[in-house]
């Protein structure tokens, strides 16, 4: 177990998640963006070692983390750059992504939530549906964006969230509240039919591409 390699293979995302990066990636570039994934899957122990940052043992301690693991990896003196132990990195459906440019013959990412081009990017990862960290009241983290929820290999009327719902919506033309109901069920069957496929009532990776794409 390496805590501090950082894993940016997009196919370890969820299949659903991995199409929305995809695309959103795709849409980037089109606006003269050059896109950086910087995270991907995180496993929990990372994201241990991560909220240990800043952090004092007997702070990590009180949030559950074992004295052995708070000892080996606290460090109080550092920056604070996570406020989580609960990050949805863990469950495959999360993803950090910043833009690069040339600056004196050297690719550089740029971690500016003003910069024109980090305006793009998160503009970009919304349009496909996902949540923006940059929005957050709380501790915002523009780099980060996240799909949460309890799905696995589809969205419909029981798995999705407002965003991607929204997403979704707009594609289809009908009114985009973020609630999928009988309406958005109702469309999406009327959309499946006109591809020739069967009337699930679900939008799965193949079928979110084809959507969205």
């Amino acid at each position: 177990m390496n805590v501090k390699e950082v894993c940016r293979d997009t196919t370890k995302l969820n299949p659903l998640v991995d199409v929305m990066l995809e695309l959103a990636i795709a849409y980037m570039i089109k606006q003269g963006v050059n896109p950086l994934v910087i995270e991907t899957l995180r496993s929990q122990e990372r994201q241990n070692y991560l909220y240990c940052q800043g952090r004092t043992i007997a702070e990590c301690m009180a949030k559950g983390i074992n004295s052995t693991f708070a000892k080996a990896y606290c460090n109080p003196s550092a920056s604070k750059v996570t406020w989580t132990l609960n990050s949805v990195h863990v469950t495959c459906k999360a993803v950090d992504v910043v833009p690069q440019r040339l600056k004196n013959k050297l690719m550089l990412a740029i971690w500016d939530s003003n910069d024109a081009q980090t305006r793009i990017i998160i503009k970009a990862m919304m349009r496909y549906g996902f949540e923006s960290g940059a929005n957050w009241s709380t501790s915002p983290d523009s780099p980060h964006f996240q799909v949460k929820g309890d799905f696995e290999n589809v969205f419909d009327s029981e798995h999705n969230t407002i965003y991607v719902t929204k997403a979704i919506q707009k594609a289809l033309k009908i009114k985009d509240d973020g609630d999928w109901g009988n309406k958005t069920t109702d469309a999406v069957n009327a959309w499946r039919k006109s591809k020739k496929w069967k009337e699930t009532g679900s939008i799965g990776a193949v079928a979110l591409k084809a959507l969205l794409g």
